[in-house]
């Protein structure tokens, strides 16, 4: 252990940059975007020397660098210092796949019957034991050597669920957090993980002293886990007793970065695409997504072709820009996904040509570009820990678009009483009149409701969000109450 270390530690998955190879042999590097990232990177320059980031080499170009020394570089570049964990790629992908983003993904999202996922295979089960834990604990490690006892460690998202458990395992002083940036529906999903992951995972994540959720339904949804093995749970007050252990619950919804958004929707690349779409001369419904599952895409054209089939009027008035990218293609369940996908749309098209424009690729600027002239934006998932999608497209539209959101999403918490609410996802019909009732809006009403989204979203900036859990981090630090309201 260290006895002079950094101040804050910030310890994720993926770090602020990912590395590239130039044509010269040597290494560039692509900085991380979003708003975690944002966010975490502001801490982190601020801090300079006194913060450190500790992340996984996730690809090969990134163990490479991490080889040749090319991780010293990022202090003079980032302004501040990173660590980077070379993992066995085998183990990662194991830890990262098939825990993660399989069956960790699968039990936040409440997706095993929308997937078909009725049982785990040994070696899916034997990935947990033989490298999500592992890999946990060797962040922890890595924490535990660069840092003293009283500094602040903030954890991020369900791949390192474990990893406050297994730090406070290595000794006490460190205040924790976990932050979970999905949803977290409960044990109804939860425990549907083979033995022992429930209960690992929960207490886990109470190894930290505050756990930080997007939105209340997925901190009470963690706090139901709770009374499940055990804990004594005070709702009241968000707080957990387990294991001679007091834990704080609250919640912190995520904001966008609205000047950098403004910035680059500003910009040509971006204004070329809201151009093209008004030279359709049609509305437009628009939606913006991974290719993923739980984002319910599918059933979105299905209502949308829906729609179309119950007004004829709107057949040839309005055009879907479904802008998605694939992610996560190892997976099978996503590679089959993609190909529904892909279904959906051509079943739509052969009824109404040309009604829906599909892109599966990566381009912000064209989501920008569309984000600017969209007349209704659809964000009909399941589940979300945020979704801010629907944040980004209310704030920088210039077209008084009417939201159409799903109670599933998080940002429902603070935009769906100026939203058209889809109250179940899984209803096409429903979902259906709801994108009618959106094109049917008055304009007196479609301006009225975009002006308090755009107030909304615009109220809160990703410094506040980061600085309001450090807050609470050094009051716990101070053996006060968080600061944060439960």
């Amino acid at each position: 252990m260290t006895t002079e270390g950094p101040d804050i530690v910030l310890v994720s998955n993926r770090g602020p940059v990912s590395f590239k190879e130039k044509p010269s042999g040597d290494y560039g590097i692509t900085r991380g975007a979003g708003g975690l990232a944002g966010a975490l990177d502001w801490v982190a320059r601020d801090l300079g020397d006194r913060a450190l980031w500790i992340a996984a080499a996730s690809s090969a170009v990134d163990r490479a660098a991490l080889h040749a020394g090319k991780t010293a570089d990022l202090r003079p570049l980032l302004g501040y210092p990173v660590h980077l964990l070379d993992i066995e790629p085998g183990i990662y992908d194991r830890y990262y796949n098939d825990i993660s983003n399989r069956l960790l993904w699968f039990a936040n999202h409440c997706l095993w019957d929308e997937l078909g996922v009725d049982s785990v295979g040994d070696e899916t089960l034997n990935a947990w034991s033989d490298a999500y834990e592992p890999v946990n604990e060797r962040f922890a490690g890595a924490v535990a050597d660069a840092s003293n006892s009283d500094a602040l460690v903030l954890f991020q998202d369900y791949h390192l669920a474990t990893a406050p458990g297994h730090l406070r395992r290595l000794g006490e002083g460190r205040t924790i957090l976990h932050f979970t940036h999905s949803s977290f529906c409960g044990p109804e999903c939860l425990d549907k993980l083979p033995d022992p992951m429930p209960r690992k995972v929960i207490e886990g994540m109470l190894g930290a002293d505050l756990l930080g959720f997007h939105v209340s339904p997925w901190a009470l949804g963690f706090l139901r886990c709770c009374e499940l093995i055990g804990a004594q749970v005070d709702h009241e007050m968000g707080v957990v007793e387990h294991d001679g252990r007091r834990s704080w619950v609250r919640s912190y919804p995520i904001p966008i970065d609205l000047e950098d958004l403004k910035e680059r929707a500003g910009k040509e690349p971006a204004r070329r695409w809201a151009e093209r779409y008004k030279s359709y001369g049609r509305r437009l419904l628009l939606r913006a997504d991974r290719a993923e599952p739980s984002k319910n895409i599918v059933r979105g054209f299905v209502a949308f072709g829906k729609m179309l089939d119950n007004r004829p009027d709107l057949s040839g008035d309005v055009r879907f820009i479904a802008c998605l990218y694939p992610t996560r293609e190892a997976m099978r369940e996503y590679r089959s996904y993609l190909e529904e996908i892909r279904r959906a749309v051509q079943e739509v098209n052969d009824r109404h040509p040309g009604s829906i424009e599909l892109s599966l690729e990566a381009d912000f600027d064209r989501v920008l570009g569309a984000y600017l002239v969209y007349d209704t934006l659809l964000v009909n998932s399941l589940m979300d820990g945020m979704n801010l999608v629907s944040k980004e497209g209310a704030a920088i539209n210039e077209t008084a678009g009417v939201l159409v959101l799903a109670r599933g999403a998080g940002s429902h918490e603070e935009l769906g009483r100026h939203a058209v609410e889809i109250d179940d996802p899984c209803d096409t019909d429903a979902t259906a009149a709801a994108l009618e009732r959106a094109f049917d809006m008055q304009p007196t009403e479609r301006s009225r409701r975009a002006e308090k989204l755009r107030s909304i979203v615009g109220s809160r900036r990703p410094r506040r969000w980061i600085s309001d859990q450090l807050d609470d981090l050094q009051a716990i630090r101070a053996g006060l109450e968080p600061k944060t309201p439960a």
